[in-house]
């Protein structure tokens, strides 16, 4: 029974740290119009999908020594999440 509230506190942890990034960067996606551009359509809907998927990935597989490992990923993950809207704005404005 341990071994299952262990899965369920990793879940919701790694849950809310990519989770709480990705809405923030959904706001700025959306303020900055870039679900009107086609060609960022497809990278758009990439990164929903792992963002959806990566905390379960991660909590299966981050305790014990991988565990450094998995909340790098999800940091890193959260980061690129924040950091996109930005970048594919001025992107998106200079072509």
């Amino acid at each position: 029974m341990g071994v299952i509230v262990a899965y369920i506190v990793r879940l919701v942890g790694y849950a809310l740290l990519i989770g709480v990034p990705v809405r923030i960067a959904e706001f700025f996606w959306q303020r900055a119009t870039l679900d009107h551009v086609g060609p960022l359509g497809l990278p758009h809907t990439i990164a929903a999908t792992v963002a959806t998927v990566t905390p379960f990935v991660l909590a299966v597989f981050g305790f014990g020594a991988l565990r450094n490992a998995a909340v790098f990923v999800a940091t890193c993950i959260a980061a690129a999440a924040l950091t996109a809207p930005f970048a594919l704005a001025r992107l998106a404005a200079a072509g």
